[in-house]
């Protein structure tokens, strides 16, 4: 089992480095209209929204709790009003295990 994950490992990560160098040689053979540009950047920023609502919201297959859609929203709150970094993941964090300690999950 372990030679089977350190080969998925692998594999992945070779995977990862052949996408990401053919990005870098062929960026600058197959030019993109500035539309099309945007579409790609839009597509994959929608990409990343749904997973991370899909993980907000469930976890298992079952609702995730209301602690973690209130850790979730100070944090895009936070984010929104441009606060540091470390200060959104702790205040997130902070608000989650708070109301984790009052008993709602």
């Amino acid at each position: 089992m372990t030679q089977s994950v350190i080969a998925g490992i692998a594999l992945l990560a070779i995977g990862t480095f052949a996408m990401r160098f053919a990005g870098y040689k062929l960026g600058e053979r197959m030019p993109l209209s500035e539309r099309a540009r945007t579409l790609l950047a839009d597509a994959a920023i929608l990409l990343l929204l749904a997973v991370a609502a899909t993980s907000t919201f469930y976890e298992a297959g079952r609702f995730a709790g209301y602690a973690r859609l209130t850790g979730v929203g100070v944090a895009l709150l936070l984010a929104w009003r441009k606060a540091p970094l470390i200060v959104v993941i702790i205040a997130a964090a902070v608000a989650a295990a708070g109301m984790r300690y009052a008993g709602i999950a």
